[in-house]
């Protein structure tokens, strides 16, 4: 669900409202100063909004026993009974924020036993960019890497960071290509020099997780709550995407501290390519293919290695890279362009054949069990998608 909810605010972004969407990039381009600001006010909303009902569970006892020593009519009495509603509800607030119950990023779990090599170069990368903290990595069947932090409870003061790993990447690029896509999210996520950037951008998807905790309220709080955060949320990365677009070329700076420039081209354009390929012309045929068959389709993410492993044509990639260009120069994200500017490149570094995925590498003997459940996952997802 919260997959869903964050893909569905990133595609909608420049859509729901486009003037708005270009003054909230004028700010950024032109006062960034200010446009720190306007973060800063929108981060804090969402932690007032949280922590003012502590506040009144703090405070209000003390009103009202100051007011119950100077009552003398109907009015201060009436006035004593409101202040009490009012630390009653906050009490109850506080209770749901509290027990509300945050799922973390699904899919299938890895550790250090069964994964040394993954593992390795997970703490190899963490020793690079200070030791940021890593709790859980999973395996899913999106084309992605990113690390979500999902909150302990209601009040955000603790997290558990899950590093997600789409198998489609593992699968279509080669280990080094992997190390360096893997460097930019975890320099990302230690920030170490641009940490308020980093944990305004990680604001973003634990905002959402609060709405995507809201598929049906049962009481009066969770009600509040969930209204609160379908417009909060929304807003936040709206008006957080121009961040969100500096913290993506952050972390390719980030990745040079891990590779080379050369490398963390090639890689960047590998990530730009198989995304593009896969989204624009490997899926939708795939889904074309399984709404004409009633029997089980062949093995997807297999077929994805074998396409991989031989190499795209020149038309593939000539496509993909046009699907891309049109794709970004509609958004917030940016080009592959200015993402090989950052790293003083003027042009993509196509990557050679993946004779060595990184899922083949990384996953050892364990790739083709990970590729057989990926596989299961999306042919439900098909079936339910031919029910409709």
């Amino acid at each position: 669900m919260f997959v869903q909810l964050r893909d569905k605010f990133a595609l909608s972004t420049d859509t729901l409202n486009p003037f708005q969407g270009q003054m909230i990039r004028r700010l950024a381009r032109h006062r960034p100063t200010l446009y720190l600001a306007a973060m800063l006010a929108a981060a804090s909303l969402g932690y007032l909004f949280l922590l003012s009902f502590p506040a009144l569970v703090l405070t209000m006892p003390s009103a009202i026993s100051d007011s119950l020593s100077a009552a003398t009519s109907v009015e201060d009495w009436a006035g004593i009974a409101l202040r009490v509603s009012l630390l009653l509800s906050a009490g109850w607030m506080c209770h749901a924020i509290y027990r509300t119950g945050f799922r973390p990023p699904s899919g299938v779990e890895l550790d250090e036993e069964s994964f040394p090599r993954l593992f390795e170069l997970i703490r190899e990368l963490q020793a690079e960019y200070g030791d940021p903290r890593i709790d859980r990595v999973v395996v899913r069947d999106r084309f992605d890497i990113r690390i979500v932090k999902t909150p302990c409870n209601g009040f955000p003061y603790r997290t558990r960071r899950t590093l997600v790993i789409g198998l489609p990447v593992l699968l279509a690029v080669s280990a080094a290509d992997f190390k360096v896509l893997l460097a930019r999210r975890v320099g990302q996520l230690a920030g170490r020099y641009t940490r308020l950037n980093s944990w305004l951008f990680g604001l973003r998807d634990m905002w959402v997780q609060y709405l995507a905790e809201c598929g049906a309220p049962r009481s009066g709080p969770q009600r509040v709550i969930c209204a609160f955060f379908a417009y909060y949320a929304r807003l936040y990365r709206e008006i957080s995407a121009p961040l969100a677009r500096e913290s993506e070329l952050e972390a390719d700076r980030y990745a040079l501290q891990a590779a080379d420039d050369t490398d963390t081209a090639r890689a960047i354009t590998a990530q730009v390519l198989a995304e593009s390929f896969l989204t624009h012309t490997f899926w939708p045929a795939l889904a074309r293919t399984a709404a004409g068959q009633a029997q089980r389709t062949p093995s997807a993410h297999g077929r994805l290695a074998k396409l991989f492993h031989a190499g795209l044509s020149p038309e593939q990639i000539q496509s993909a890279l046009q699907h891309s260009e049109k794709e970004l120069a509609s958004g917030y994200a940016p080009s592959l362009a200015e993402r090989l500017d950052i790293i003083g490149h003027t042009s993509p570094l196509l990557p050679p054949p993946v004779t060595n995925s990184a899922a083949v590498h990384y996953l050892g003997g364990a790739c083709k069990q990970c590729v057989a459940v990926m596989d299961h996952r999306l042919q439900e997802k098909l079936r339910r998608a031919a029910a409709k």
